[in-house]
């Protein structure tokens, strides 16, 4: 097999200036690049289309379904600007005004733009600038000024983010700009949407209330782990996504940092259980942004990362505006096929039956898939095939981590698109057929033809008889060779 086709866990690129270009979004498909990741906090409307199509035309240029994650913004607070170029400082021990305006930073006063600051923060509260190089100590509130004495130093520039943490913050999931951008990858026809800062499925609910004003198919959603009461509430959010993010870059921000790794396993344990695909994020080869070799502890932390049963790695700065966004790819894709050499990664999470049992159809079709990974440990098939209406047969299967590598074969090309977030899982799109010998004939020529399978392997077919419209009624296991 290739490096496209070999490797369990995917990998995300977020697409900037590094990478935009069609020339080099091809190398990173050819490289092993699964899923593409758009920031929404860059770039104008028209640029991220043009990045839309430019990535669906290489794909399809590919051979390849390669599904787009837009990720929202949402709430970023940030400071004022600098009156000049260069960067203001700010001494330990020291003592600054903090205004709730975007007026111009000084040494002695920060203008944070967040008109509701004074409504979260009070004494006692820390303000974190600039991914926390800078610390205040919130020490008295008069009107709209705070004196704020200053816990860790240094020097920043103007326009820095800024975090509160603890601070009881509403609504900052889906912002008015978030609607907005939003309302435009629905447009766009992305395959997820990136939710920040979630605290709790009702965040998930109303974005995909807001989601289906746009199309009775919206894109699926992505919850951003970002955040200590998301943490608390992560297995409600778990039941109401689509799919979660370790966003380890504001969990080191929002939370001591010593705790991030405690809490990514806890994030991906849980996406394990639930059959929910899990990303990783954040400053994973972040030294190949300026170097072509990533460190020995960042090879370490991909690893990890796979081994903790994470289903996909992101790139982020490494691709978006790093000087070797190809070989970042490459490297990601060594180290996890490494991680991989022994087989699949089954964490103790995803050996458990699926929490909600609360139908028949539900318990039938989980240990159904449970049924599929044994049995393909124990015969010689190649391939798991897995007919989809939805996606969650997908997912239930490959929440058991079996040992073939999973075809998905979905009713249509938007729901392929997304199984290749999937961990193991390659897709196809196959019409729906009553007659069931003829579908799987059909189907496995058409996997030979698009080189998911070889003529003649074997598969270990999952899906349901008859073929309906309605899903979540997985109840058949079929063995045949592909392409006969």
């Amino acid at each position: 097999m290739g490096v496209y086709d070999e490797r369990r866990v995917k990998i995300v690129a977020t697409l900037g200036p590094a990478s935009r270009n069609p020339e080099t979004l091809r190398e990173m498909m050819e490289a092993g690049l699964d899923v593409v990741r758009v920031n929404a906090a860059h770039g104008s409307p028209d640029e991220r289309a043009r990045l839309v199509e430019d990535v669906r035309a290489v794909a399809e240029a590919s051979s390849r379904l390669v599904p787009i994650l837009f990720d929202l913004r949402g709430l970023k607070i940030r400071t004022g600007p600098l009156t000049g170029d260069g960067k203001v400082g700010f001494a330990r021990g020291g003592t600054v005004e903090v205004v709730n305006t975007p007026e111009p930073m000084t040494a002695e006063r920060i203008g944070i733009d967040f008109p509701r600051l004074f409504e979260v923060i009070g004494p006692g509260s820390r303000i974190l600038i600039s991914d926390g190089l800078i610390e205040l100590l919130v020490e008295s509130v008069k009107g709209n000024v705070a004196t704020a004495s200053v816990g860790r130093g240094g020097h920043i520039p103007g326009k820095q983010g800024v975090t509160l943490p603890g601070a009881a913050i509403k609504g900052g999931s889906l912002t008015e700009v978030d609607r907005e951008d939003l309302r435009w990858g629905v447009e766009h026809g992305v395959d997820f949407i990136g939710l920040s800062f979630v605290t709790d499925a009702a965040d998930l609910r109303f974005a995909r209330d807001v989601a289906s004003w746009y199309s009775d198919r919206p894109p699926g959603l992505i919850a951003k782990i970002e955040r200590p009461d998301a943490l608390t509430n992560v297995r409600g959010i778990a039941a109401s996504a689509d799919g979660m993010m370790v966003a380890r870059g504001d969990l080191g921000v929002q939370m001591p940092p010593e705790q991030v790794p405690r809490a990514q396993k806890e994030i991906i344990r849980v996406a394990n259980e639930f059959a929910i695909p899990v990303i990783t994020a954040t400053q994973m080869l972040e030294s190949m942004i300026t170097q072509p070799v990533a460190t020995r502890a960042e090879t370490s932390d991909v690893a990890n990362a796979v081994w903790d049963g994470t289903d996909a790695v992101m790139l982020s700065a490494e691709t978006a505006i790093g000087q070797y966004p190809v070989e970042a790819v490459r490297t990601m894709g060594r180290i996890i096929r490494e991680a991989e050499r022994d087989g699949p990664i089954r964490t103790s999470a995803a050996d458990q039956h699926l929490p909600d049992q609360s139908e028949d159809t539900l318990v039938i079709a989980d240990a159904i898939a449970r049924a599929a990974r044994e049995l393909a440990d124990e015969a010689p098939v190649q391939h798991i095939v897995v007919f989809t209406l939805t996606g969650a047969s997908v997912r239930r299967v490959a929440k058991y981590r079996p040992k073939p590598p999973i075809i998905g074969a979905a009713a249509d090309i938007d729901t392929a698109r997304r199984l290749n977030l999937i961990w193991g899982t390659r897709a196809t799109a196959v019409p729906i057929e009553e007659n069931p010998d003829h579908l799987f004939q059909v189907a496995g020529k058409k996997m030979v033809e698009e080189g998911l399978a070889t003529d003649g392997e074997f598969a270990l077919i999952a899906g349901s008889l008859p073929m309906t419209h309605v899903s979540g009624r997985t109840n058949m296991l079929h063995v045949r060779r592909l392409g006969t």
